[in-house]
C-alpha cells in the first residue's frame, strides 16, 4: 500500500493555478495502479467559512476527491489551522474520511498532525487557536450570515500575515519537547506533519520528523512506499505540464519501525 500525503494548499479562487494543479493531481493519482491512499494534512484551503459555503470553483475540487474516491482510492482529511471548520457536510460531499488531531498508523509506528500545536513557544497563537477550536466559538461564527463570513476570514488572514511578520522565525516553529511529548503518547517514533512552510527531514535521535512543503510556487507531494519516506516538488507551471513526471525528489527517509 503506497499512501500519499499533502498538506498547505492554501486552495482559493485567487488561485486557480493551485486548484488545476490539485485537480491534475487527483487524476494523474486515479490513473496509477493499483489504488492507494491520500492523506490531506490540513490547510488544504486558505480559509474555509463553513459547508453551507457553496462556489463554483469549490466544487471544481469536491469533484476531483469524488472521482479519486470512486477510483478506489481513500481519500484522508486533517483540520489544519485555515480550514477547522470543515463539518460533516464536506465530510459526507466528497467522502473522506476525517482524522482526529493527531493521528497514529500503528503498523507503521508513524504520528500524522497539522503540526500548529506544536508551535508552542508562539503563545499568542496558542491562546488564539484555543479560541477558534472551542465548540462555542465556531457555533456562534457559523451563526453568522456568509457575508459576514467572508469578511471575517479575509481580516484573519491580514492579521496572521501582520503577526507572521512581526514574530521571530523560530517562535513560528514547532518546540521539540511539544514534539517528543506528543509522540511519547502516542507511542511512535515517527512523524509527518505540515504547518511550518519548512520542507525537511530531522533525523533526531529519538525519531525522525517529516516536514511536508506548502504548495504556493511549488507542487509538494510525499509518498510511503515500502516504509520509506520520499518528498518530491518543481513548480506549479510544470507541473500543470507534466504532472507527476515533473516531480523532482527532496528528500528520502527510511522510517524506524
Amino acid at each position: 500500500m503506497i499512501r500519499y500525503f499533502i498538506s498547505d494548499l492554501h486552495l482559493s479562487d485567487k488561485r486557480p493555478d493551485l486548484i488545476r494543479a490539485f485537480v491534475l493531481l487527483t487524476q494523474s493519482l486515479k490513473d496509477t495502479k493499483p489504488p492507494a491512499q491520500l492523506y490531506i494534512l490540513g490547510d488544504f484551503y486558505d480559509a474555509w467559512i463553513g459547508d453551507d459555503f457553496q462556489s463554483e470553483w469549490n466544487d471544481t475540487i469536491e469533484q476531483a476527491i469524488k472521482k479519486l474516491q470512486q477510483a478506489n482510492w481513500q481519500v484522508f482529511f486533517l483540520h489544519g489551522n485555515r480550514d477547522f471548520l470543515i463539518g460533516k457536510e464536506w465530510f459526507h460531499r466528497t467522502g473522506t474520511s476525517p482524522l482526529s488531531e493527531q493521528s497514529p498508523i500503528s503498523e507503521l509506528n508513524l504520528l500524522l498532525a497539522h503540526g500548529d500545536e506544536y508551535c508552542t513557544d508562539d503563545k499568542e497563537y496558542q491562546t488564539f487557536r484555543s479560541m477558534v477550536r472551542s465548540s462555542a466559538w465556531q457555533q456562534q461564527i457559523l451563526s453568522l450570515p456568509i457575508e459576514q463570513r467572508l469578511a471575517l476570514a479575509a481580516k484573519l488572514r491580514n492579521d496572521s500575515k501582520t503577526n507572521s511578520a512581526e514574530k521571530n522565525m523560530e517562535i513560528m516553529d514547532v518546540t521539540k519537547s511539544a514534539v517528543e511529548a506528543s509522540l511519547h503518547q502516542h507511542q511512535c517514533h515517527n512523524m509527518i506533519h505540515g504547518h511550518t512552510h519548512r520542507p525537511e527531514i530531522h533525523n533526531e535521535t529519538s525519531h525522525i520528523r517529516c516536514v511536508l512543503g506548502d504548495w504556493d510556487k511549488c507542487v509538494w507531494l510525499a509518498r510511503i512506499e515500502e516504509n520509506e519516506f520520499i518528498q518530491s516538488k518543481c513548480d506549479v507551471e510544470s507541473f500543470i505540464t507534466s504532472q507527476l513526471n515533473a516531480l523532482v525528489e527532496q528528500h528520502r527517509q527510511r522510517l524506524r519501525l
